[in-house]
């Protein structure tokens, strides 16, 4: 027996056999038709030559003037009728040889006078080359056929004979009979068609009574293995007719149900449910499969000899070719051991979920337990550093808070790690700004890349939007690792961030990439998105390429010296690749030995407020701005101030500036260059203060900042905010105030500051401060409203997206009497990212009194409580 592949290889080698014998029939009947249409061409014009003479003819010499004379009268109708005769149309023509300068003469052809599309009769000669069916005709006389050729008029096949004698040497007169060559063709393509054709058929017809015959005696062998299947199977088959009678039963559903085959053929199924069958589940499968669906279901199924077990059917229709159901097939399955085996998985679920709450409790606990102490070491050794000490206390000090706050970011490693891999690590989606995200994980890294002068730069692309919904503690969280890690292994140098939106792609599967959908629905329904791509670059040590599978590895460093030299537990990155997965995102990083490494994380994220909402402020509009900067700051520098609508000049040094017409001038002052400027005791410089600006590190200390103010205009902390250079660069390159600037108004206001985000609560609460206002902290919602009860501020400074209870719903419970009567009407102002339009109304409508948006700036800060004060009844 043939396999399947052979029996394909056989009968497509029998059918290009079949193809290839009518192919040749067909060529060699083209071939015959090809002689009998020139045999007949050539019987066609030596019949046509017997209507002329030649003395009639030798009377024509071609010449316009004579087509008026009787004699071309005559011959011309004789062509005519010629022509008209034959059903092809054919082109006839009278031409004479003229020996003496081997040329041809024509003398008349038969198309009408009356055709304007035939051309009026050739005078002259035609040329002397010749085709050699003419030069055969002018040499022996003989009448002959030649084509398809091709000449001005198209393609011809043509035929000649001579009128008169043959006489070699004289005038000779011929007669053309030209045909195209498309009824040429066409006769010779039917010809040729029609024998392949009648070859096919006469082949092909025992051909396909073989592959008939081959195919009926297949199906019958698949029935009967298929028989043979289902009867030897594992799995209980029955079927039944339109009637539910059945029809079939194999052996291994009557031993299921305890029946033979005799009791069972030709009764009604049902007959066999019992009594513990619910109606409903019938019904439902009657329903569905007399509809032509699949139904698949459960229930308790009785056997003959009384006990009950639970069976799973699939019942299929099956449909002839007509698709009409002409039976259905039910396969079967007991369920008893799987449902055995579920009460026994469910049970160890139940013990599972058991030990991983404990186990949840006991990191909860741990966390508290261990946190505690420590954040109780570093507060009171960052107080201590602010007592006098000497200089060998301090040290000690010093080594104490930064060892507690290492401590505490290991602890915090360790116990995300522990949430992720129990799955408990849940995101938090809300609007967010993803530069204030960026700028806020800077300013965390700036105290550890401060000691080792590594530069802290960043830049977010014009296109990424102003808000997007993401967490973003865990987005912050995973930049400050990136960049940590960046600086801990940069010697010197600078750890650069680059934010900026990418085109769609999927990301590569991960195990640990999950779905976001709480992100998905904090947007708004048909709200856009976009993937935005994170990269951390440093010009650190590098990672050689053996290493590099280590690096995403959890409790995994690049060999032992770095855990000995640089410290950590090597969950830094592994907790960045589980966060970027719940973030839908995936991460992936370059390295080269020595000369740094670039991490790149990519998510994708609800578009809140696009791009082109954020108004590029430009307040250095026409301003010469001199550049005193280096390396990565001075590029950062030169692209804000254009950003700004600024013009950039640079310096190499701000001690011998080459231009003096410049409007404003930055310095980058690294920690050793301020010291060293402070602490001078003549200093030299060469600039007007009033025109010069410093960028200082953050935590540069403030003896070394007072001493600096009288050499400039303003300080500025690096890492650098863009948002906030831009407006004090604006304010710097005005002209010069004639007096010192007057100190801030002093309101004296009880103000209670809502806000979850420990760097934004330390920067209100200084604005506030230098306001000469009190304040308080909440941390959201709930905690707002209990201390709106108990200290009745006079203003509630409330951020709008914080966890438990947001800004607006806040908002909704003071102004429904939630916190008290007393309070009620206390005035609010709303704090948000997000400076929609459609944002301010809800805000507004939800009970807020007043609308900024961040980054707060003092002067705003300062507006609205004028305006608060405006709007008191006393201020009048």
């Amino acid at each position: 027996m043939l396999s399947l592949l052979q029996r394909k290889a056989v009968l497509a080698f029998a059918s290009a056999v079949i193809f290839a014998a009518g192919i040749g029939a067909g060529y060699w009947r083209y071939l015959r038709a090809r002689a009998e249409l020139l045999a007949e061409l050539t019987a066609r014009v030596q019949g046509c030559a017997v209507a002329f003479h030649v003395a009639e003819l030798q009377e024509l010499t071609g010449a316009p003037a004579e087509r008026e004379s009787p004699v071309y009268a005559s011959v011309k109708d004789r062509l005519g009728r010629l022509r008209t005769s034959d059903e092809r149309q054919p082109r006839i023509s009278l031409l004479r040889y003229l020996p003496a300068n081997g040329t041809l003469l024509p003398l008349a052809d038969s198309a009408p006078r009356t055709d304007p599309a035939q051309p009026a009769p050739r005078t002259g000669t035609l040329p002397a080359r010749l085709s050699p069916g003419l030069e055969g005709v002018i040499e022996t006389g003989y009448p002959t056929a030649e084509g398809p050729r091709q000449e001005d008029g198209g393609r011809w096949v043509s035929g000649y004979a001579l009128i008169g004698p043959h006489t070699p040497g004289r005038p000779q007169h011929l007669i053309a009979f030209d045909l195209t060559a498309h009824e040429w063709y066409r006769a010779l393509w039917n010809t040729a068609l029609g024998t392949a054709g009648y070859v096919w058929m006469l082949l092909l017809l025992p051909l396909a009574a073989l592959v008939t015959t081959h195919r009926q005696l297949m199906q019958g062998e698949a029935l009967r293995n298929l028989t043979e299947a289902m009867e030897q199977g594992h799995s209980p088959i029955m079927i039944v007719d339109l009637g539910l009678r059945i029809e079939y039963a194999n052996a291994k559903f009557c031993r299921l149900l305890g029946y033979s085959r005799r009791e069972l053929l030709g009764r009604e199924w049902r007959t066999f449910h019992g009594a513990e069958a619910r109606p409903e589940i019938f019904a439902d499968m009657v329903t569905t499969i007399r509809a032509g669906h699949p139904w698949t279901g459960e229930w308790m199924m009785p056997r003959k000899d009384g006990t009950v077990f639970p069976l799973r059917a699939a019942i299929t229709p099956v449909k002839n070719r007509a698709g009409e159901i002409r039976s259905f097939v039910g396969v079967f399955e007991d369920m008893t051991e799987i449902r055995q085996t579920e009460a026994l998985l469910r049970e160890a679920k139940e013990r599972a979920e058991a030990g991983d709450r404990a186990k949840g409790q006991f990191l909860a606990t741990m966390s508290h337990e261990v946190r505690t102490p420590l954040n109780g070491i570093v507060g009171f050794a960052s107080l201590l550093l602010e007592t006098e000490l000497t200089p060998e206390q301090l040290e000690y000090v010093e080594t104490i808070r930064t060892s507690s706050e290492t401590l505490i970011q290991l602890t915090g490693d360790i116990l995300d790690y522990a949430r992720i891999e129990s799955g408990r690590l849940k995101l938090e989606p809300q609007p967010c700004d993803p530069r204030e995200c960026v700028e806020n994980a800077l300013d965390l890294a700036a105290t550890l890349a401060l000691p080792k002068g590594v530069e802290l730069l960043h830049w977010i692309d014009d296109t990424v939007p102003a808000a997007i919904v993401a967490d973003v503690g865990r987005l912050r969280q995973v930049i400050v690792n990136l960049v940590n890690n960046a600086v801990k292994f940069t010697p010197t140098g600078e750890v650069a961030v680059d934010v900026r939106v990418v085109a769609s792609s999927p990301a590569p599967e991960t195990a640990d990439a999950e779905a976001l959908p709480s992100a998905r629905e904090t947007a708004d329904a048909g709200e856009a998105s976009c993937t935005l791509e994170f990269s951390v670059r440093d010009t650190g040590i590098g990672i050689a390429p053996a290493h590099h599978p280590k690096i995403f590895r959890p409790f995994s460093q690049v060999d032992d010296s770095t855990t000995r030299r640089y410290g950590g537990t090597g969950l830094g990155l592994a907790i960045c690749k589980n966060l970027v997965g719940l973030m839908n995102g995936h991460i992936t990083f370059t390295s080269e030995l020595g000369r740094g490494s670039r991490f790149t994380f990519t998510i994708r994220v609800p578009v809140h407020t696009p791009a082109a909402d954020r108004v590029p402020p430009t307040p250095l509009q026409g301003r010469r701005v001199m550049l005193v900067a280096s390396g990565g700051m001075c590029e950062e520098l030169t692209r804000l101030v254009r950003r700004f609508g600024g013009e950039v000049m640079e310096s190499e040094t701000a001690a011998s500036p080459q231009r003096s017409d410049w409007d404003l001038g930055i310095q980058d002052l690294s920690a050793s260059a301020a010291t060293e400027l402070a602490t001078s005791r003549e200093p030299c410089v060469s600039w007007l203060p009033e025109k010069m600006v410093a960028l200082i590190p953050v935590p540069l200390p403030g003896e070394i900042r007072a001493a600096l103010r009288p050499y400039f205009r303003q300080l500025l902390n690096k890492p650098l905010h863009h948002d906030l250079f831009g407006g004090v660069l604006g304010a710097s390159a005005a002209d010069p105030p004639a007096a010192a600037m007057p100190p801030p108004p002093q309101f004296g206001l009880r103000v209670l500051i809502v806000e979850d985000n420990a760097v934004n609560q330390r920067l209100i609460q200084t604005v506030v401060s230098h306001l000469g206002c009190t304040s308080h902290l909440a941390v959201n919602g709930r905690v707002a409203l209990e201390e709106i009860a108990r200290s009745r501020p006079e203003v509630v400074l409330m951020d709008l997206h914080m966890p438990e209870l947001d800004g607006l719903a806040t908002t909704a419970q003071i102004r429904a009497g939630a916190a008290g009567e007393a309070v009620r009407g206390v005035w609010i102002v709303a704090l948000t990212a997000d400076a929609r339009n459609e944002q301010r109304e809800r805000t507004l409508a939800a009970g807020a009194n007043d609308y900024l948006t961040k980054p707060v700036r003092p002067a705003e800060l300062q507006a609205a409580l004028e305006r608060y004060l405006a709007s008191r009844p006393t201020a009048a």
